[in-house]
């Protein structure tokens, strides 16, 4: 699904509420990345781009007290929820990868990235801050969408495109995932880091209709998905989505495949 990256000129309070509610697809791969990372108790964590703050909080039961968890995000409506689970171990504040200078060098013992590098703007800058945010030893972990894809739902939205507009312009190119998935290997192995483990898991997301799901995406998005589009062309196209979508309906619900890469990452001690 095409957004806008960097953008949350869209969001709302309703959009961050409808993204909590929505958002179980991605706190189920971020407690996965958690577990890989290995946080323990008493650890120093900071969540970059924390949404709502749900992975955050979690996270901070298993820090416990001894520990401290930070989430940051660009979203004033997101942070505002994220708020409402802050305990005296667990803060958020509205902050994007620009504000890394914020925090001080070696700080952190872990730091990850939840479906948030493809919204980053200065990818080498970003990866460079991580890296001096933590602790040598300290490690990165990110999850983001792996080098090969079951493309069933960008197939959807490509030929809904065609179907309203007469062509599918660039910014539909299927090859962005390979090259995403490419370029985080490549900036943090450039940036010192040491990689200790990809690892690559298949999901599959199940809504209930196709209009919870574009709501899914429209909130996960901060209000900007396919936005490149005139307002009366986008909802054309959405309507299109939705019905193709709901041609896939089974009992169990409308699946939806998708492919994960987890990078861990570590700064040398």
């Amino acid at each position: 699904m095409v957004c806008q990256p960097g953008s949350y000129f869209y969001d709302s309070f309703q959009l961050a509420s409808e993204y909590d509610k929505l958002s179980n697809p991605q706190f189920i791969q971020g407690k996965k990345l958690v577990s890989l990372l290995k946080i323990k108790k008493g650890q120093k964590v900071l969540d970059i781009g924390c949404g709502t703050g749900r992975l955050a909080a979690y996270v901070a039961e298993i820090t416990g007290r001894e520990g401290t968890v930070i989430g940051i995000d660009p979203s004033p409506f997101r942070i505002d929820i994220a708020r409402r689970r802050e305990k005296e171990n667990l803060k958020f504040k509205v902050a994007s990868t620009e504000d890394l200078y914020l925090f001080k060098d070696n700080y952190f013992d872990v730091i990850y990235l939840n479906s948030v590098f493809h919204w980053i703007d200065n990818k080498p800058q970003a990866i460079a801050e991580i890296y001096r945010l933590l602790k040598p030893g300290g490690k990165l972990g990110i999850a983001m969408g792996a080098k090969h894809q079951n493309l069933l739902l960008m197939s959807i939205v490509r030929k809904s495109v065609q179907s309203v507009l007469g062509y599918v312009p660039k910014e539909f190119d299927t090859t962005e995932y390979r090259r995403e998935a490419e370029e985080a290997q490549g900036l943090v192995l450039e940036s010192g880091f040491k990689i200790l483990e990809t690892k690559t898991q298949n999901y599959i997301d199940l809504f209930k209709t196709g209009e919870e799901l574009i709501r899914f995406y429209e909130s996960s998005s901060g209000g900007s998905l396919l936005r490149e589009f005139p307002d009366f062309q986008r909802k054309k196209i959405i309507s299109h989505i939705e019905q193709a979508l709901d041609r896939l309906k089974t009992p169990k619900g409308i699946a939806i495949p998708h492919s994960i890469l987890f990078l861990i990452c570590e700064k040398p001690k």
